[in-house]
């Protein structure tokens, strides 16, 4: 049995291998950033979806990782930016009030303070924990340049990996 997050997820997937070309792209990177903000569809998806298109040759796959890779980094930047510009602030907003108690905040606080690089590396490959560390690390003044050359070498990994996922789908699609 599915919960609502899997079957907007699945939903969302099944409507973006509809589109094509612009469209597709557009939607894609819309995606990408909205999941920045909070949206509840895991990025893979996404990114497998347009693995899918690329496959089934309705976006090119040099498109598909650029549009991906600029809409995560961009995603991944807009916590970030939320974090350093209202700082602790955001634990008391309703939708992160529950995620972020107090002890797990502490927590994270001294280890992004100790291990930053390797956590905003690490963080790509990590569901679920990715926007929380992102947010911290942006509420605990993580250098930016420190962040985005950390994610953007994650990124590099996990983008093309997915979206190769979707194209080996999308290729065998009709088989």
């Amino acid at each position: 049995m599915m919960d609502n997050t899997s079957k907007l997820a699945y939903r969302v997937m099944g409507y973006i291998t509809t589109l094509s070309g612009f469209h597709a792209y557009a939607l894609i990177l819309g995606i990408l950033l909205f999941c920045g903000l909070g949206l509840p569809i895991p990025e893979d998806i996404t990114l497998i979806s347009a693995g899918i298109l690329a496959g089934q040759k309705k976006i090119s796959l040099v498109g598909a990782h650029i549009v991906c890779f600029i809409g995560v980094l961009m995603g991944d930047t807009i916590l970030f930016m939320v974090g350093q510009r209202y700082g602790r602030r955001v634990f008391k907003w309703p939708v992160f009030r529950k995620i972020f108690t107090e002890d797990r905040v502490l927590k994270s606080q001294a280890r992004i303070k100790k291990h930053a690089k390797k956590i905003c590396f690490s963080a790509r490959f990590m569901p679920g924990l990715r926007a929380p560390i992102f947010l911290i690390s942006g509420i605990m003044h993580v250098p930016f340049r420190t962040f985005i050359l950390q994610d953007g070498l994650a990124a590099l990994i996990s983008v093309p990996v997915w979206i190769y996922v979707g194209f080996i789908f999308g290729e065998n699609f009709d088989a």
